[in-house]
């Protein structure tokens, strides 16, 4: 028996390193490039002491050494060198000569630079070039091809130094000769000598490029403004549209779940999310749409929505406890700013904007959706009845909640990201190619260290970990809104900490950082982009930014179209535009290849029920309020889920979600 399973692990590792093994070569070929000159690249000749005034170019030999008939002998070559691609590294140059001469004696045969200009037609013993040190040797016996690796030379000629070739020469030049073909020998063509270069290509540099558009301003609202808003995408090499679809419980699009929004500048009957994206996906290259939404805010107005099947009406100040959605303070004010909020501790609010969502994704064929304002509005919010009542349950309490409690933070903390990740395996569920991501929080100062993130503004006032979405994979990209002036030398400095911890901390998915070009000039605009744009000390690098906003891109007024154009040209703003080249959106790994899959459960237990997951991991969390639970990033195969001492299984696939329903 234990001799069987040894075997099925052996073979296991073997199958595993054969496949493997097949993805690395095909990485090597698709990295890794070699260039081999042809004869016309090559010029060579033969110098002879017995005949110092000689040229021995159309020799169909290259000789070396001590000869009967020449006396000493050296042979000279120089390739003329190709122009690599951009971004090209040698990573290694050899020359390549063939030794025909039926001798067997050992010999060690030098390369040496040449130092100053010579040319095969007219070099001779007597004017032959200064020459350096040897770089490179090998020991020549039996006729074969033998290889002398100059790497380090060919480098220095790409670096700039003059590319005036080599010298073949023997190191005891008292030794009985070698003789090369030269490259004009008639016959063997195939055996002349050659120059092989080596290089590799770094990867296709990719970054997303994206602008926030508002339906706060215009933008989107009519066909000429989508057509203006696609022209100034490609002047300014940028990649992505984030459009905002939802503004406080509307739709700026017609195929919805909610009312139209009531806004007299879009124009009536117009759907821009459908305009948009047929535009923006027959644009060359390819522009991608995002649909933008604003997740707890549904109304910012003192009189009601005119439909009565806005969520304010239907789930309002209007309607009894269990039917108000809506989050208020710990004092029962129920506005923040000018905004009522919903509460992501009330399940039927939550179910309900997942279900918003995810009828964009199966009617629009959006390249991604992004949730913004996924958070509470400050530490003293998310008091609605119902989470209070499931808090108070859960944790075995009675009473309101402080609001600087640490476990009724992190309930509030856990509802969040709840809803995150519900809304996350809702939409892999129907399209997994569709990108989920979320526009965050980055207030104050850019920890340093978990001690620091954990003290931050955005885990305890917002109540939004999405560090932790980023580490289980709840989201694709996490967008932090990096909003600060960098005039002002404190808030700068917030900046660039922010950017150095974004970088380092992406967890399995990606972050780009969100630009508050609206609160900048120009040219601070363009400086932060291009700090975002650099590598961490530690080396990381962001997946790439977005700008806000396509509508107000600084602070001093200056017209939008000079914002564009100093993106991708030269102007007074930089002498090194940010966006100088176009570059195409990201690949995903784990949606372009993905080895794990998702689960998603419904079921009829009671909320805040221990789930067990067992299999080829171990996991385990809570139902939520409608006794759902979901699971991000789970290994392939079949688990056991034991909820309450009743066992279930499911099998997990990869790039899949998994749902079930449980009773």
């Amino acid at each position: 028996m234990k001799k069987g399973i040894f075997l099925v692990i052996i073979l296991l590792f073997f199958l595993y390193y054969v496949e493997n093994y097949k993805v690395m070569k095909v990485e090597a070929a698709i990295s890794s490039e070699v260039w081999v000159s042809t004869p016309s690249e090559v010029e060579d000749a033969f110098v002879s002491s017995q005949s110092p005034t000689t040229n021995y170019s159309t020799s169909q030999y290259l000789v070396v050494g001590k000869h009967q008939t020449f006396a000493i002998t050296r042979s000279y070559l120089k390739f003329k060198l190709p122009t690599l691609p951009k971004g090209a590294v040698i990573t290694s140059a050899k020359i390549s000569l063939y030794q025909y001469y039926n001798s067997t004696n050992q010999v060690t045969i030098d390369i040496k630079p040449v130092n100053s200009s010579w040319s095969a037609t007219t070099i001779n013993w007597n004017n032959k070039p200064s020459v350096g040190s040897s770089i490179s040797n090998a020991v020549v016996d039996t006729p074969s091809w033998k290889d002398f690796f100059i790497t380090d030379l060919v480098k220095s000629w790409y670096s700039g130094s003059t590319n005036q070739g080599v010298t073949v020469q023997f190191r005891d030049e008292t030794q009985f000769t070698k003789i090369f073909y030269s490259n004009n020998h008639s016959t063997y063509s195939n055996l002349k000598p050659k120059l092989t270069i080596s290089y590799s290509l770094p990867e296709p540099q990719k970054e997303y490029r994206a602008f926030w558009v508002d339906m706060f301003h215009d933008g989107a609202k009519t066909p000429a403004q989508v057509d203006q808003l696609i022209k100034d995408v490609q002047a300014s090499n940028t990649n992505t549209i984030f459009l905002q679809v939802r503004r406080r419980g509307d739709a700026y699009y017609s195929k919805s779940l909610e009312p139209k929004t009531e806004d007299s500048f879009l124009q009536s009957d117009y759907d821009p999310l459908a305009d948009l994206i047929q535009k923006a996906h027959s644009a060359n290259p390819k522009i991608q749409v995002h649909a933008w939404f604003a997740m707890m805010p549904i109304w910012n107005k003192t009189t009601a929505p005119k439909d009565s099947n806005h969520i304010f009406n239907a789930h309002g100040l209007s309607q009894p406890s269990d039917n108000n959605w809506l989050s208020k303070t710990n004092t029962g004010s129920y506005v923040s700013g000018s905004d009522y909020v919903i509460d992501p501790g009330h399940p039927d609010a939550v179910n309900y904007t997942r279900d918003v969502i995810q009828h964009v994704v199966n009617n629009y064929d959006v390249d991604g959706i992004q949730m913004d304002l996924v958070r509470y509005m400050g530490e003293e919010w998310g008091y609605n009845d119902v989470s209070v009542q499931r808090y108070n349950q859960a944790h075995g309490k009675t009473g309101i909640p402080q609001p600087d409690d640490p476990t009724w933070k992190q309930w509030r903390r856990d509802q969040v990201s709840n809803m995150v990740r519900k809304i996350y395996t809702s939409v892999q569920s129907v399209k997994p190619s569709v990108t989920v991501s979320a526009a965050t929080i980055a207030w104050g100062d850019g920890p340093k260290t978990v001690e620091e993130w954990n003290s931050s503004s955005t885990m305890n006032s917002a109540l939004q970990d999405w560090r932790s979405w980023l580490e289980e994979g709840s989201i694709d990209l996490a967008i932090p809104m990096n909003y600060f002036r960098e005039y002002d030398t404190t808030q700068k400095k917030h900046f660039e900490n922010w950017s150095e911890w974004e970088k380092d901390n992406q967890g399995k998915r990606m972050t780009l950082s969100g630009m508050g070009l609206y609160l900048n000039s120009i040219q601070d605009g363009l400086s932060q982009i291009k700090k975002a744009q650099a590598l961490s000390e530690t080396g990381k690098k962001l997946g790439g930014l977005s700008l806000y906003s396509y509508a107000v891109t600084n602070k001093d007024n200056v017209t939008n179209s000079e914002f564009y154009k100093a993106l991708s040209s030269v102007s007074t703003y930089s002498s090194d535009p940010a966006f100088a080249t176009y570059l195409s959106v990201p690949d995903l790994p784990w949606k372009v290849t993905p080895n794990k899959g998702h689960l998603s459960a419904s079921t009829n237990y009671a909320n805040y029920q221990l789930v067990k997951l067992t299999g080829p991991e171990i996991r385990q969390t809570y139902t939520d309020g409608s006794g759902d639970f979901q699971i991000i990033d789970l290994t392939p195969g079949t688990y056991s889920i034991q909820i309450n001492d009743t066992d279930f299984s499911i099998t997990i696939e990869a790039g899949k979600v998994s749902s079930t329903t449980l009773n």
